[in-house]
């Protein structure tokens, strides 16, 4: 057990946008999960969090608000099944957005949880309180030093320049993201992220904070690895969540420059993209020769364990990639780029994925490890390993764990 005050276990307050769910949609209520399975085991953990219409949250939630050895508490943010109370519910949050200094994305995740963490936090004290990005902006237990957990420290992309309704208030959104992000970092003892890349983002934003940044890349539940035998030859996979634009990027990419140059090598190779909420028009320019999609799959681990190559070709975006360490926990061999890189140079130099810069070089790795069996499962026997020490939840916890003993310490030095 990680030591709190006076040698007990650690009280550590988890505030959550999400229920920790292992096989829940997306990567964060994943993410939760590791980390609270990983955490649990060392301190004592509260958990105060929110779930919406997300499929499994409602269900996750009552799971672990009735496990004994967890005290856990979560806001139901459901909106009624009438469709009148639909319209006042998104009417209240639009009229919180126009009010406010807060993006979309906290005012969505935020109802109903100040509420829950003023019950919780009555009566009982914490070494440390751990919140995601999104929740900062809420009243947090008074004394208790603040790790802020910034899964991606964005950047506003490429202004769109339509003057359609949603478009402009896509722009002012991500204005207010910027100004939202910098007051969060300014309110936390430490700032937890999970890759160089965004820890350079916020010290080159917000200078006077760099030395709160500590990298911590995160870990998952690790699955079995992927029965070798099971491979499809030739099949190259890619998996996403397509509300997230670095992912559609991907994707264009992949169909439009990268499938050809491999082709054109190996005629028979065939991507699979497998991934939720494919738009319309993303669907229209994946249909192509040689693709397969696969659109809001219940889950991946039957396409990674069919894969002989999986690429992750993405360009833009912050923090470490979901897709990339569960292909490694799955024992496949990975080609990406530099950015889908982040996160995993930090425990080597050199880790084991096949990096590529541009559409040629990603091309001709992925070729590549199709023409070479040995080649291909030696990397993805590596990756596997890799995953093995670094990647799990005891591992992430251990990482964890030295961060908040650090805001602890700082929490200290401001009381005396």
């Amino acid at each position: 057990m990680s030591p709190g005050t006076g040698g007990a276990p650690m009280r550590i307050l988890l505030v959550v946008p999400m229920v920790p769910q292992a096989d829940g949609l997306g990567a964060i209520p994943k993410l939760l999960h590791a980390q609270l399975r990983g955490l649990r085991q060392r301190a004592d953990v509260t958990v105060v969090g929110t779930f919406g219409e997300l499929s499994g949250q409602a269900e996750a939630a009552a799971a672990l608000s009735r496990d004994p050895s967890l005290d856990a508490h979560f806001a139901d943010r459901r909106r009624a099944a009438t469709a009148g109370r639909r319209w006042r519910v998104r009417a209240e949050l639009a009229a919180t957005w126009a009010r406010g200094g807060r993006p979309w994305r906290a005012v969505s995740l935020g109802g109903g949880v100040q509420a829950v963490l003023d019950r919780v936090t009555a009566d009982r004290e914490f070494d440390v309180v751990s919140v995601e990005d999104d929740f900062i902006g809420l009243r947090l237990p008074p004394g208790a030093p603040v790790v802020l957990t910034e899964h991606e420290a964005e950047r506003e992309p490429p202004a769109e320049r339509s003057l359609r309704p949603g478009a402009i208030l896509r722009r002012l959104d991500w204005r207010r993201l910027e100004g939202f992000q910098r007051r969060s970092w300014a309110a936390a003892d430490l700032i937890q992220v999970y890759a160089e890349r965004d820890a350079e983002t916020i010290a080159a934003r917000a200078p006077e904070l760099a030395d709160r940044v500590r990298v911590d890349p995160f870990g998952i539940e690790l699955p079995a690895a992927a029965e070798r035998d099971r491979e499809r030859p030739d099949l190259i996979l890619f998996t996403g969540t397509f509300t997230h634009p670095p992912n559609r990027d991907a994707a264009r990419w992949l169909a439009t420059e990268i499938l050809p140059a491999v082709r054109a090598r190996r005629p028979g190779a065939i991507l699979r993209v497998v991934g939720s909420a494919p738009p319309r028009e993303l669907l229209a320019e994946l249909d192509r020769p040689g693709i397969e999609v696969v659109a809001d799959a219940p889950g991946i681990a039957p396409h990674l364990e069919r894969a002989a190559v999986v690429i992750a070709p993405v360009r833009s975006g912050g923090g470490m990639r979901l897709k990339v360490v569960e292909a490694m926990a799955a024992g496949k061999a990975i080609v990406t780029t530099p950015t889908g890189a982040d996160g995993f140079t930090h425990f080597e130099a050199e880790p084991p994925l096949a990096i590529g810069d541009g559409a040629p070089a990603l091309a001709a790795l992925a070729a590549g490890l199709l023409d070479d069996d040995e080649r291909r499962r030696e990397l993805g026997s590596r990756a596997r390993a890799f995953a093995e020490r670094n990647l799990g939840p005891g591992a992430w916890a251990e990482r964890q764990l030295g961060v908040y003993e650090e805001a602890v310490e700082i929490g200290r030095r401001r009381q005396t």
